[in-house]
């Protein structure tokens, strides 16, 4: 930003601090226009954009845009800067609206319009508002008496073009000029059967790429004229149903064949027209996606692009936050100075800023944190820990993802910012339960033979010598096929039982034989199986012998 010398540096930056203090946590939403109006204000050198030269038609579209928006005293100050602007003097030797040109002073007709416009916009008088020049008698004599077309007078050649005309529209018919008249019959003769307005004047090639640049800026112009009439009324209501047909699906309009593509510089005014002209809900749709282009990122999301500045397109906008404006300031000047206005159509927040996340996730999980409460286009800062994610709301609720880390026992708290305020939610991570210990079915101790007592049972021993309790069940087989009762030779279950035994402790388990087994026990001994089981563990066999006492 330049210093501001003089006067003129007490003047503005009153104005810019009353806007530019420091907002609390809890501070009501600043409004896009005010972020794009403090912007505005510190682009301008006394009152002026100043570039490689002091370029007065961008800073009466400053001022423009300023008056659009409310914001009067900035407007009005740019109004007072221009004054010795306006025509050619010792400090300033190039003259907008009339210039030395060698001898003769030219007089430009899109210049005079313009000045001539701004000046009435900001209620003032044309005639009397600059000590230099009369801009209304210029605007008057640069306009044909019969054709109602302006003209420039200058050696230069004549550059005029329609939206010279309509500005002439605007202030001629503002200020009761006898020539109002024919110059709207000359500017509406410009309209193609579709609706949009030839930039050329006089053109009738309506097979040309139509500019929904000219085409709102004329809109714009008649609706400030004021001017009641049924075929401006026809002319405006086609128009701005034209502008209605070429929006883009994401709301964004696109330049003509000289400028191709969606932006901010078209979309901007195509959207100002059609709010002016009460097409509000199209209005909104262009005010949201050229918010979305309005650098405004906030806390831990903060970037190089200029607070309030609107990025001609998304391109320039991801450049301006990676390395700043740079070399492409003066693109991001016109793009703000001509799309700002929009902005007053920029629909609000549903609700308050909020943001919910998972009470609980595993380590190393990703969760979805959802954002409430960015308005359409608005962005904001979803942060957790050193992780950041810079989104744009989209007037409903945003989910954003994280990936937590693999630490436990931890406390993740996520936070969104807005230039505003900001909001928290916490999601905890809980240490994994302690893992539990593979069961153990204990050392079976048997002996060589083992004898069933009379009452057809017999006891084994189950030594556990862990620091846990052994547990499972021991299940006895014949351990071939025997012969029972009735002939047949089978595997037979001998004998089970389910034990326990705690750690460091030896137990009997008592197993009470099967009444099949008790047929095929005579005095014989017979080879058995004893398979000790639990789930979980491994299942383990011991063979021995039994017998009758």
């Amino acid at each position: 930003m330049k210093l501001i010398s003089g006067l003129a540096t007490v003047t503005l930056a009153s104005l810019v601090a009353t806007t530019l203090a420091a907002q609390p946590a809890s501070a009501a939403a600043v409004p896009p226009t005010q972020l794009a109006g403090d912007w505005i204000s510190t682009q301008l050198t006394d009152g002026i954009a100043v570039g490689d030269f002091a370029d007065i038609g961008l800073t009466i579209d400053a001022g423009l845009a300023l008056e659009s928006m409310g914001d009067t005293a900035r407007a009005e100050f740019i109004g007072d800067s221009i004054a010795g602007t306006l025509v050619t003097s010792e400090d300033f030797p190039y003259g907008y609206a009339a210039s030395d040109e060698g001898g003769t002073t030219g007089r430009y007709a899109n210049a005079t319009a313009k000045a001539a416009a701004f000046t009435g916009r900001i209620g003032r008088d044309p005639s009397t508002a600059y000590d230099s020049i009369d801009l209304l008698a210029q605007l008057e004599e640069l306009t044909d008496d019969t054709t109602g077309l302006i003209a420039d007078d200058s050696s230069f050649g004549n550059f005029e073009n329609a939206i010279g005309q309509a500005f002439a529209v605007e202030a001629l018919a503002r200020a009761g000029s006898d020539e109002a008249g024919a110059a709207t019959d000359a500017l509406l003769a410009q309209q193609c059967p579709a609706g949009y307005f030839l930039f050329t004047l006089g053109s009738t090639a309506c097979g040309d790429v139509p500019s929904a640049d000219t085409t709102a800026l004329v809109v714009i112009s008649l609706r400030e004229s004021g001017i009641g009439s049924t075929k401006v009324a026809a002319a405006t209501s086609l128009a701005t149903q034209w502008l209605e047909s070429v929006q883009l699906p994401d709301g964004s309009f696109a330049g003509d064949a000289s400028a191709p593509g969606k932006n901010a510089n078209s979309t901007g005014l195509a959207g100002w027209a059609l709010g002016e002209a009460g097409r509000t809900a199209a209005a909104v749709r262009a005010a949201a996606w050229t918010r979305g282009l309005q650098a405004a990122d906030p806390g831990a999301c903060a970037t190089q692009a200029s607070t309030g500045a609107i990025a001609y397109n998304a391109e320039d906008l991801a450049s301006g936050r990676t390395s700043g404006l740079g070399a492409k300031t003066g693109v991001w000047r016109r793009a703000t100075f001509q799309a700002a206005p929009v902005l007053r159509w920029a629909p609000p927040a549903s609700g308050a800023l909020g943001i919910t996340a998972p009470a609980s996730a595993a380590a190393s999980s990703k969760v979805d944190v959802v954002v409430r409460g960015l308005a359409a286009g608005e962005h904001g800062c979803v942060t957790n820990g050193s992780a950041k994610r810079l989104v744009t709301g989209t007037g409903g609720d945003l989910a954003v993802s994280f990936d937590l880390p693999a630490t436990v026992p931890a406390a993740h708290t996520f936070t969104v910012t807005t230039l505003s305020g900001a909001q928290s939610a916490t999601t905890n991570v809980a240490a994994p339960p302690a893992p539990v210990p593979a069961p153990v079915v204990g050392e079976l101790s048997v002996a060589k033979v083992e004898k069933v007592g009379r009452n057809n049972r017999f006891k084994v021993s189950v030594a556990c010598d862990g620091a846990q309790a052994c547990t499972g069940k021991i299940k006895v087989r014949t351990a071939t096929k025997v012969e029972r009762a009735n002939g047949t030779k089978a595997k037979l279950v001998v004998a089970k039982s389910a034990y326990e035994v705690q750690p460091g402790r030896t137990s009997q388990v008592t197993l009470k034989l099967t009444k099949p087994a008790r047929a095929v026990l005579g005095k014989k001994r017979i080879r058995v199986v004893a398979t000790q089981s639990v789930r979980g563990a491994e299942p383990v066999a011991t063979k021995f012998w039994l017998r009758r006492k």
